[in-house]
C-alpha cells in the first residue's frame, strides 16, 4: 500500500495539537517544544507527532504518538526513522518495558542506570516512581549513531 502520509517539520500552527496527542497519550508534558517536532500530515489532518528533545547532556527521542486509526501501519517508524536520519550523536528514549521489541529494531539497546548521562538519572528516577505506581516498568534504551536505520 503506498504511502498517503508525508512527515514534515512542525510550524507553529501545529502547537496545539502536538499537545492534545501528549495529553491525550499520557506522554511527557515538560520540554515540549514544536520546533522540535516531526509529524505525520494525511490530508491536512495530523496523524503522528514525534520530536528530539535536547537536555544540556545528551539527546531524547520521545512525544512518539500515531492516531488510533492509523497504528499499525508504519507511520510512526517513519516518524523515527525521519528524526533519526536528522541525528548526529547518540539518542536515548524512555518507554514502558513491553515496547523494547520495537525501538530495538531501529537499533535501541537497553542500557542502566549508570549508562545515562546528568540529568537523564533523574529522569529515569521519577520516571520509575511514577510507572510502578501504574504497574508497570519504565525503561531506557539507547542508539549510538554510528548505526543504521532499519
Amino acid at each position: 500500500m503506498p504511502e498517503t502520509y508525508t512527515i514534515r517539520s512542525a510550524c507553529a500552527d501545529d502547537e496545539a495539537l502536538i499537545k492534545a496527542f501528549i495529553h491525550a497519550e499520557h506522554l511527557d508534558p515538560f520540554n515540549v517544544h514544536w520546533q522540535n517536532f516531526l509529524v505525520a500530515e494525511e490530508a491536512g489532518r495530523l496523524i503522528g507527532i514525534g520530536q528530539v528533545k535536547p537536555y544540556r547532556s545528551g539527546r531524547e527521542l520521545g512525544s512518539l504518538a500515531v492516531v488510533v486509526d492509523r497504528r499499525q501501519s508504519g507511520v510512526g517508524g517513519a516518524i523515527i526513522r525521519a528524526l533519526i536520519e536528522r541525528e548526529r550523536g547518540p539518542l536515548l528514549l524512555f518507554c514502558l518495558s513491553f515496547r523494547e521489541a520495537y525501538y530495538a529494531r531501529f537499533g535501541f539497546q537497553r542500557c542502566g542506570l549508570r549508562d545515562l548521562p546528568g540529568e537523564f538519572k533523574w529522569k529515569y528516577a521519577l520516571g520509575t516512581v511514577f510507572t510502578r505506581l501504574l504497574g508497570r516498568r519504565l525503561i531506557v534504551m539507547k542508539r549510538p549513531n554510528s548505526l543504521r536505520v532499519a
